[in-house]
């Protein structure tokens, strides 16, 4: 598994958006060949979407509560341990509902390139905020 990529993802749909964010990194599965991948990482269900939403909203409620946190860093040791507890948070509330990094980014990856699946979840998160 390549983590440090997984989390570059994570990291990027928490700081910008998925829908601000148009080259997610996909997982790739070296046994699949790329009409599989391709067609595994759009084909989501709403009960996915539904589920992703939930785990956005949290995750953009930690990436909230540590943002200053970072800002108010006084040295780059400092600035990487909330960075680093940042990613151990986002890998935790994506265990936590029951999921893997990897369901998540495939989950991420079709709502980033599929219109109707962004404004779905578009929809969804703005439900759960308000």
């Amino acid at each position: 598994m390549n983590l440090p990529l997984k989390l570059a993802t994570l990291c990027s749909l928490a700081a910008f958006g998925f829908a601000a964010s148009g080259a997610l990194a996909q997982t790739e599965d070296p046994t699949l060949p790329p009409e599989a991948m391709e067609e595994a990482a759009t084909d989501v269900t709403d009960e996915e979407l539904q589920k992703f939403a939930e785990i956005y909203v949290e995750v953009e409620t930690t990436r909230n509560e540590l943002a200053e946190e970072m800002t108010t860093a006084e040295s780059n040791e400092e600035a990487q341990e909330v960075q680093s507890r940042f990613e151990e948070e986002l890998i935790a509330t994506i265990e936590e509902h029951g999921w893997s990094v990897d369901e998540y980014n495939r989950v991420a990856t079709a709502i980033s390139n599929d219109p109707e699946k962004r404004q779905k979840a578009v929809e969804l998160i703005n439900r759960l905020v308000s």
